[in-house]
């Protein structure tokens, strides 16, 4: 937080009602010149004195009927660390539960404010450590609503004149030590750019709770030790990261190469995925973080040189191409295993290939020989002695080699929080035209904090997708279509035919803000399943699908 705090204002009931409202607002100033680089609009600064006057009403009056709410704790523009600027207006914690308040200057609940004030509640439950065993309540505040009747279920919609009745029918008489609970770690696990952006700065990435109870501080310091041991020894060793999908395996490998080896910038991180290596080059503004891995393979495999790098990180293990769709795609008659283990023999002394291997994910022509090939590769090509590290699951896929198996390399828990894999489950079930099961999994899905909307108005989802994330200017959004549908989609003003996604600049479509040349979130262009394979390294954030 570089010695600033996270938040605007933040203290007990008793504090917040001794405070002028003039300190109060001018704190919220200061902090958001602090975190985002500017002063606050005329705008901003009048919404601010309407939300503490309206807090102070409230509270005043409770703690005259409740002397014990002068003890709980209140936190005003709360930043949600690693989110991108994200901030509920207003946390009030009683000890027992906590209340997560956003206020909207209107009379009528929009169906994006409902949905962001639900993900600020549902993400400090899932993230926030203080607050995973706490009752955490979203409430939308409308302050020009007169009285406000049903809410939907999950959330409190009210109007002012409520405020106070919500919190003394739902609290208990408790009290909390508000310091300890702003102290506590909020650990979301960053997305891949955000990963890459902190190990390009020299930044630690954060400790991630999951990730450590995952095991993936363990398979870092495994594959640290093996390549510092080739090393050492002048050994060619190539080890294998397995792991189901979302269990770490690309942030492993940042890790390992950017975090722990970089010392002497004798690694490279490759990734086959194109549209992916695009965006993180673009975020970093650098060539030298990631590499295209097709490309690497044709330098290499077509000429005698040896890269800069004795570590070679590379994703996808799996679905290495053979030799036969590398004929066909022009690159030689080789292998992409093959060449890699080549290209290992050609570096000087020693060598480090690890490779992440995906389950159950080789998922196009010319990638059906799966890990074989990598034993054939040393078989056929090696004219020195290899090491292969693997997981005891994947050891008979290298019989006749020498193996050491290491329980270390099996990522075998998913970090995706459950309602990514309900959501996988949903797809599935519609795509195969199980329509009980995806209504069943849509209800489960939509409970537990998840929104998804269905519609043929496509200005009614932009409307709403900007709507959403207008207070949240990191967010990334887009239109999303299937290659398949181009026929249909031109009615609905959608091209997603080849000559037209093929102009997508996808670090442009990622990376870049709403209002920006070429942004996803402009909702102008589309992209395909081949160019959004990119959200699934946690890049993308929230789209709308068509097809």
């Amino acid at each position: 937080m570089s010695g600033r705090t996270p938040y605007g204002w933040a203290g007990s009931v008793e504090a917040f009602l001794s405070q002028p409202s003039t300190a109060v607002v001018s704190s919220l100033e200061s902090h958001l010149e602090q975190l985002m680089g500017f002063s606050a609009s005329g705008s901003q600064v009048t919404a601010w004195l309407e939300e503490e006057a309206l807090m102070r009403a409230s509270l005043r009056d409770l703690a005259v009927a409740r002397p014990d709410v002068s003890h709980w704790g209140i936190a005003l523009e709360y930043e949600l660390h690693l989110e991108g600027g994200r901030r509920p207006d207003v946390i009030l914690h009683s000890g027992e539960e906590i209340f997560v308040l956003e206020f909207k200057q209107a009379s009528g609940a929009p169906t994006g404010a409902i949905d962001q004030v639900v993900a600020y509640a549902r993400d400090l439950a899932e993230y926030h450590k203080a607050s995973h065993d706490v009752l955490v309540e979203p409430v939308l505040l409308l302050t020009q609503a007169r009285r406000i009747g049903a809410s939907p279920e999950g959330v409190h919609i009210v109007a002012p004149a409520q405020v106070g009745a919500l919190l003394e029918a739902r609290s208990t008489r408790s009290g909390v030590d508000m310091q300890s609970w702003l102290d506590s770690p909020y650990e979301p696990l960053p997305t891949l750019v955000e990963a890459a952006r902190m190990i390009f700065r020299e930044q630690p990435l954060p400790r991630i709770r999951q990730a450590e109870s995952a095991g993936i501080p363990e398979a870092v310091d495994l594959l640290v030790r093996l390549t510092k041991e080739a090393h050492r020894d002048s050994l060619r060793m190539l080890a294998m990261l397995a792991g189901v999908p979302g269990a770490g395996k690309t942030l492993a490998g940042l890790h390992l190469v950017y975090d722990r080896l970089s010392d002497d910038h004798d690694a490279v991180f490759l990734s086959g995925n194109g549209p992916l290596v695009q965006v993180l080059r673009d975020a970093l503004k650098s060539k030298s973080f990631v590499q295209d891995l097709h490309a690497f393979i044709t330098t290499y495999g077509t000429s005698r040189r040896a890269p800069d790098h004795h570590i070679v990180v590379f994703d996808e293990a799996q679905r290495a191409w053979d030799s036969g769709y590398m004929t066909y795609k022009g690159r030689g008659v080789l292998s992409e295993p093959d060449v890699l283990i080549e290209v290992g023999e050609r570096l000087q002394d020693w060598c480090s290939l690890v490779g992440r291997v995906g389950d159950g994910q080789e998922i196009h022509s010319g990638e059906e020989a799966g890990m074989r090939q990598w034993a054939t590769a040393i078989e056929q090509h090696a004219s020195m002695e290899w090491e292969v590290h693997c997981p005891p699951r994947l050891r008979a896929q290298f019989d006749g080699q020498k193996v050491t198996e290491h329980d270390e390399l099996d990522l075998t828990v998913s970090l995706r929080s459950r309602r990514a894999e309900d959501l996988h489950e949903w797809v599935a079930a519609l795509l195969t035209d199980e329509l009980g099961k995806a209504a069943r999994l849509a209800g489960v899905i939509q409970d537990s904090g998840f929104p998804m909307y269905i519609t043929r108005d496509l200005e009614a989802a932009k409307h709403y997708l900007i709507e959403r994330y207008q207070d949240e200017p990191e967010r990334r959004y887009g239109i999303l279509a299937s290659s398949r549908t181009q026929r249909f989609l031109p009615q609905f003003g959608v091209d997603s035919s080849w000559p037209a996604t093929k102009k997508v600049n996808f670090a442009h479509w990622f990376n870049r803000a709403r209002g920006e040349a070429n942004a996803g979130s402009n909702l102008e262009t589309v992209v395909t399943e081949f160019g959004c394979q990119v959200s699934g390294t946690g890049i993308g954030h929230a789209c709308g699908g068509l097809g």
